[in-house]
């Protein structure tokens, strides 16, 4: 093994378990829970707390698969490498690849929905300078080293988090107590306009294909894994309390939504910050300057994710480019261990998202929204495949499973790879700009590896290594080194 090139790539362990976490809340705790959920509740009505629910029980199976690969394989690449080595080429390509695009489509998003929000206190900013700012900020944190990456990370995500919990410890005090001089809201906007379930089986249904993707971005959790301290510990620990706060958060948050005024109000409600539904809580209780607050967290809250789903698209970049997959030079990584090169193509696509965003805010936006939603659908898809794969070829070699694992297997992961078949099938009527773009999306994607196939390099195979091994050390795979280039 050439070992001076290993150092030349290797990312450093600086991310605390802490940090995996927060890194894994970030990129599926964004700014869409605070704005609300007008258009899925517009499915479910006050439902919609079972759909958040349903799709939260999806997001926990395909977390814990990836948490059980990932501790095993701390590479570089998250569930995109151990894919590779599991399903072979294809698998690792369409994986990483789509994963990339999708992380870079929701930077664009988030960045241009910054520089929205800034125009609420600075209204003569034009969106294209106030995205090239937000722009600017991101790509600096993540040049940056691990650890200030890290740290970053914790702290957004820790203003997103308090934000929620007040929230929804202000909101369950209005609705079940009451507050001086305010009697309490009670639980009949639950049953009223309709009843819980105006739409029937159908709309919940409905509402929580909607939902599923609010979960997108939980996979962060997996790529933080080659830059933890200790990865057989941290990443299930992270995959476990995070995945759990997203789905309190969601289930609980949606409540009282739900509860402090009726679904119909908030089906119609707007997405700027004044109709927030945060905004409704801080107004009751009576605290000035609800909607300047409530815009600083949305800001944070975007922010926050731009960064995380940054951080994510760079380190599969990496991942590809060590395998062949992508330009050879954006594999090199700093002296502090950070992959600049793979950064800066990260960022090239970032632009082109965010720039399709503002010449046509509607048409662009939405065919970028697009591809998104199916590139979740894939992720989630193809995990579980990987998963399976995982599962059974450790068996024929005689290996342990990790402590921690997904229970239920196979017959979850099977459940699940139904569920995003069947959720892609349901937006055909739903959201169909997820055929119009996200089924020609694809057939590219498959398209460009059949054109490069013949270039690619075989994966490295985790489990030979694994095997090979296992007689003398059981320490994990060396990807800790720093590197040497200037």
């Amino acid at each position: 093994m050439n070992h001076a090139k290993d150092e030349e790539t290797a990312l450093m362990r600086r991310l605390t378990s802490a940090q995996v976490s927060m890194i894994g809340l970030s990129g599926a705790l964004g700014t869409g829970l605070f704005l609300g959920s007008g258009s899925t509740i517009a499915l479910g009505g006050p439902a919609t707390v079972v759909s958040y629910a349903i799709a939260g029980l999806l997001a926990l199976a395909v977390v814990w698969a990836l948490a059980e690969m990932v501790s095993t394989h701390p590479v570089p690449g998250g569930h995109g490498a151990v894919t590779a080595s599991y399903l072979g080429r294809l698998g690792g390509y369409v994986a990483r690849w789509n994963y990339a695009v999708t992380m870079l489509i929701a930077v664009g998003a988030e960045v241009t929905a910054t520089a929205t929000y800034l125009r609420f206190w600075f209204p003569g900013l034009r969106l294209g300078l106030g995205t090239a700012l937000c722009s600017l900020f991101i790509v600096s944190l993540n040049l940056a080293t691990v650890r200030l990456y890290g740290s970053s990370e914790y702290w957004f995500s820790m203003v997103k988090v308090t934000a929620i919990v007040v929230f929804i410890v202000m909101g369950a005090v209005i609705v079940f107590f009451g507050l001086p001089g305010r009697p309490a809201t009670g639980l009949t906007n639950l049953t009223a306009h309709g009843g819980f379930a105006p739409n029937g089986v159908t709309g919940i249904l409905a509402a929580a294909c909607m939902a599923v993707f609010s979960f997108g971005g939980v996979e962060n959790v997996s790529v933080g894994a080659a830059e933890s301290e200790n990865p057989e510990r941290d990443v299930p620990r992270a995959a476990s309390t995070m995945i759990w706060r997203l789905l309190l958060f969601y289930v609980f948050a949606m409540f009282i939504v739900i509860a402090l005024q009726p679904w119909t109000a908030t089906a119609q409600s707007g997405d700027s910050a004044t109709e927030s539904p945060f905004v409704k809580v801080l107004s009751i209780a009576g605290i000035p300057a609800g909607a300047h607050i409530m815009n600083a967290v949305l800001i944070v809250a975007a922010l926050s994710a731009a960064n995380g789903c940054l951080y994510s698209s760079s380190r599969m970049i990496h991942s590809l480019a060590i395998d062949g997959m992508a330009p050879r030079f954006a594999a090199r990584t700093s002296a502090h261990g950070s992959p600049r090169r793979a950064v800066a193509i990260a960022t090239l696509g970032m632009l082109i998202a965010a720039v399709l965003a503002l010449v046509s805010e509607d048409r662009a936006f939405m065919y970028l929204f697009g591809c998104a939603t199916i590139g979740v659908l894939v992720t989630w898809g193809v995990t579980m495949c990987a998963h399976l794969a995982f599962r059974k070829k450790r068996a024929a070699a005689g290996l342990p499973l990790p402590r921690r694992r997904l229970a239920g297997s196979p017959y979850v992961d099977w459940i699940v790879i139904a569920a995003t078949l069947a959720i892609f099938v349901g937006l055909y009527w739903l959201l169909p700009v997820v055929w119009y773009a996200g089924v020609p999306y694809v057939i590219g994607l498959l398209a460009s590896y059949a054109v490069l196939k013949r270039t690619l390099t075989e994966p490295t195979d985790l489990l030979a290594e694994e095997i090979a091994r296992t007689p003398s050390s059981t320490s994990a795979p060396s990807s800790t080194s720093a590197n040497r280039e200037p």
